[in-house]
């Protein structure tokens, strides 16, 4: 290669916008999904703490939809799959009628791996 044809490759410019294109979308595609695994968690726990109120309210107030707590916080619960476990459970002792709900959420980032995220909830009625 001769040098002047070398100097005109390192003034050349016109890969330039493809390369910082590649290096910005690659970033703020990582963030997109970034944000949207962390919704998921956050409305899971959202959703395990409302289940656990609703089903913590039923058995204060004694119900007679509300025999089993736990079925029915298992039934009021709309956040992601819990894979066909029941998560919550059910004592009438403390405070008076408590639900809890503990889940392990398992985060999956690519290329980075896999994460487990414990999750819990609980309510109490009097």
């Amino acid at each position: 290669m001769t040098p002047m044809r070398a100097a005109g490759l390192a003034r050349c410019e016109r890969a330039s916008s493809a390369v910082e294109l590649a290096i910005i979308l690659s970033v703020f595609v990582s963030m997109i999904f970034g944000i949207i695994n962390l919704s998921i968690v956050l409305w899971t726990l959202g959703s395990l703490h409302y289940a656990a109120e609703t089903a913590a309210r039923c058995a204060a107030v004694g119900s007679s939809s509300c025999t089993n707590p736990a079925t029915y916080a298992l039934n009021h619960y709309y956040g992601a799959s819990l894979g066909g476990t029941n998560p919550f459970s059910y004592s009438a002792t403390g405070c008076g009628h408590t639900v809890t709900a503990s889940y392990t959420y398992s985060l999956v980032v690519p290329m980075l791996g896999t994460f487990s995220l414990p999750l819990s909830a609980a309510a109490c009625s009097p």
